[in-house]
């Protein structure tokens, strides 16, 4: 499974060590092949196409080119934080929105099931406890939830509301290593 994580649209970078080496680490000793890519255009080349906070807008030609790529069978993750945070969420909806889905510009807090902060909140998904921190809720078909919708799907398209549930802090909490390596290969 070939994955691109877009580096075109300012997205925090999958070759940062200090943040995502467990998680490029934990993909390629899975056989998955995670590449950041610099542009937006060879993004057609993959299976399964990340954005994760994506702080430049997109264009009306790229959007047009993300539901291209739907309708040919790619995968598109995009990945968010809460409160519409360095104005992440606004540009994502602005790519989501046809497949009718949006981001909310809230925070899901969780006093009761927590990892120790209620901003850090665990929820069950397909039979795995991740922890989903900082995340804002998302509207649409829900593909995780709990009390909040954490993460929308619509087709190829998953719209999640956090987008540091697997950065090296997070990776290694619960099940999270294996909820991020099922999302990255698409098997859900």
């Amino acid at each position: 499974m070939k994955i691109g994580w877009d580096g075109s649209h300012g997205e925090f970078s999958i070759n940062d060590y200090y943040y995502f080496s467990k998680l490029l680490k934990y993909a390629e000793k899975e056989g998955l092949e995670l590449e950041e890519v610099d542009s937006f255009w060879k993004l057609q080349k993959y299976d399964v196409i990340v954005f994760n906070y994506p702080e430049k807008v997109f264009k009306a030609r790229e959007i047009s080119r993300i539901k291209s790529l739907t309708r040919k069978g790619k995968k598109i993750i995009f990945a968010a934080y809460y409160n519409n945070f360095d104005n992440v969420a606004a540009i994502i909806n602005r790519a989501v929105a046809e497949f009718g889905m949006k981001i909310n510009y809230d925070i899901i807090k969780d006093p009761e099931h927590n990892v120790g902060d209620e901003f850090y909140p665990i929820v069950e998904w397909d039979g795995l406890e991740i922890v989903l921190p900082c995340s804002a809720s998302v509207q649409g078909e829900p593909f995780i939830a709990g009390k909040n919708v954490f993460a929308a799907r619509n087709g190829n398209v998953i719209v999640l509301g956090t987008c540091v549930f697997w950065d090296n802090y997070c990776i290694d909490l619960l099940n999270n290593k294996e909820f991020a390596i099922r999302l990255l290969s698409w098997e859900l």
